[in-house]
């Protein structure tokens, strides 16, 4: 588990991803086809033959999630790579997010949890970022490296949340009118803005997103929920009930009310990160 601490505007929020992430995330983008012997230049020229983003998640990306749009620009220029290839990491990674099983547990005094069951680290790693944003609240996220957007996080007003992809986002689907930027990102726009599940479910039922995916959620004051997204549809659903025994085993779980994150490592230790409750 990696850790970085990101503050600032959209964009210095992904310069500091980029630049503590740095050898991680260009270690992900040569997995993917950029060749990067010969600095900037030399990779820009490798890029010809690199796989190629997609032109619609570029326009649905900056188009219906600008914050994200900027903090890739930030992470590319921080990780020194173009930004094309952030696009082609952000399309593959949220095809294969490494976090599964999704649900809801309940503490020793029925507080809710959001626990994760299982988690594939990638070859670089997860990364655990906590990111102060300018006019939004401080959180704390599991994600990737390369990735801007969180997987699952808790912020300082206890709206904790986490997202499990039910298929492929699959952007070329999106020619018919649909939007090419994964509905998976709406959690980390929640995580930064929103402070309880009922603005959280209202706030994804309104915004675009393609692909299938599902996003639990609670909160501090003891509310939770949950949204199925496929394609244009939304469907508020219940959260899956986490049995004791899976809770235990489970890999991470986010406390809304200590505004914290427990994360087991593979040989059983317990991390552990909180923020400061907000106002």
């Amino acid at each position: 588990m990696q850790r970085v601490v990101c503050e600032g505007a959209p964009r210095d929020l992904g310069l500091d991803q980029g630049r503590g992430c740095r050898e991680a995330v260009r270690a992900e983008a040569r997995a993917l086809g950029w060749p990067l012997d010969g600095g900037w230049l030399g990779a820009l020229r490798a890029a010809r033959g690199a796989p190629r983003p997609s032109r619609a998640l570029a326009r649905d990306l900056a188009r219906h999630f600008p914050h994200l749009d900027e903090r890739l620009s930030g992470l590319a220029a921080g990780a020194g790579l173009p930004r094309e290839a952030l696009l082609v990491l952000l399309e593959e990674q949220l095809d294969d997010a490494p976090v599964h099983g999704v649900g809801l547990a309940r503490d020793a005094h029925g507080a809710p949890r959001v626990v994760v069951l299982h988690a594939t680290p990638p070859p670089t790693g997860l990364l655990l970022r906590t990111a102060r944003p300018d006019g939004g609240y401080p959180n704390l996220a599991l994600t990737r490296p390369g990735l801007v957007a969180a997987l699952a996080g808790v912020n300082e007003r206890g709206l904790a949340g986490a997202v499990e992809l039910l298929d492929a986002p699959a952007p070329q689907r999106a020619g018919a009118g649909g939007c090419a930027a994964a509905s998976a990102l709406l959690l980390d726009q929640c995580l930064e803005r929103l402070d309880t599940v009922e603005k959280a479910l209202e706030w994804c039922e309104r915004r675009p997103g393609g692909g299938h995916a599902r996003i639990v959620f609670a909160d501090a004051g003891g509310a939770v929920g949950a949204l199925e997204l496929q394609d244009d549809a939304r469907r508020r659903c219940a959260p899956r009930t986490v049995t004791a025994d899976e809770a235990a085993r489970a890999v991470l779980h986010l406390d809304p009310a200590a505004r914290a994150l427990e994360w087991r490592a593979p040989d059983g230790a317990v991390e552990r990160e909180a923020l400061e409750a907000g106002g």
